[in-house]
């Protein structure tokens, strides 16, 4: 089982847990208690394709939908 870092869309903690990969609905916040979080990246991510000719797009992390889905 990975430790996996995780974000609260409701009191905006950043926190890890030990979870497998399949279970990962099943975190619960470990401040409120909220069921409402978010894989949570830090660094780099890149979407799309990755076929090396420049056509997936990239972030600094956590600053677009594709990493953020909270809006935080």
């Amino acid at each position: 089982m990975p430790l996996l870092k995780f974000k609260c869309c409701d009191c905006s903690l950043v926190f890890d847990e030990l979870v497998s990969l399949g279970a990962t609905g099943n975190v619960a916040c470990p401040s409120c208690e909220s069921r409402k979080v978010e894989r949570h990246y830090q660094g780099k991510c890149y979407f799309g394709k990755k076929s090396g000719d420049g056509s997936g797009s990239s972030c600094s992390g956590g600053n677009c939908s594709h990493c953020s889905g909270c809006g935080h």
